[in-house]
């Protein structure tokens, strides 16, 4: 699986693209922005699914353009669909299939009601839910400082190697979050 990351709007949000090179499928997660320079990496590519992390705007700002143009199919979790409706709603347990991989959501509410991470082995996209040595903000609607370390103490289990892409900053692994005490 290659995975390319696009930075885009206001707020610096990480567009994930993971791309299956054998069946040349793609998966997009948290487009927040900036479809046009979005959309060129993903050229040659069968476009299956875009992925919310959570229903915050600055999160899925380019998801219209990128429909209009994949006709891939919008998926995030039933609870944060106050702006959006998805095509599929996806809960803890469910596991979203392209190429050869396979990657399982993950539930980690906290920064909103629906926050969700999407776990293959060896790699995490946590969206708002954990960063480089901090968390989510827990102020906003939907949020619980309860349920993000509930979450975080869930994260702390993965393997300490998996490699974190967060909704916003710098890529980190779950081991040094450990070590700087993030997860306890």
């Amino acid at each position: 699986m290659l995975i390319k990351t696009v930075v885009v709007g206001s707020l610096q949000t990480n567009c994930y693209l993971l791309i299956d090179e054998e069946s040349k499928e793609a998966v997009v997660i948290d487009p927040g922005d900036e479809a046009e320079r979005i959309l060129p990496e993903l050229k040659g590519m069968k476009t299956r699914y875009i992925i919310l992390t959570h229903g915050h705007p600055d999160h899925f700002g380019a998801i219209d353009a990128l429909k209009a143009k994949t006709g891939a199919t919008l998926m995030m979790h039933p609870a944060d669909n106050w702006f959006i409706k998805p095509e599929q709603e996806i809960t803890e347990g469910d596991e979203i299939e392209f190429g050869d991989t396979v990657l399982k959501v993950m539930q980690t509410p906290g920064h909103s009601t629906g926050s969700l991470c999407l776990y293959t082995p060896g790699h995490l996209f946590s969206g708002d839910t954990l960063f480089l040595h901090d968390y989510g903000r827990t102020d906003l609607a939907g949020g619980s400082e309860t349920l993000m370390h509930k979450s975080l103490k869930r994260l702390a289990n993965l393997p300490a190697e998996t490699i974190v892409y967060p909704g916003h900053g710098p890529s980190t692994t779950i081991g040094s979050e450990k070590e700087s005490g993030n997860l306890d």
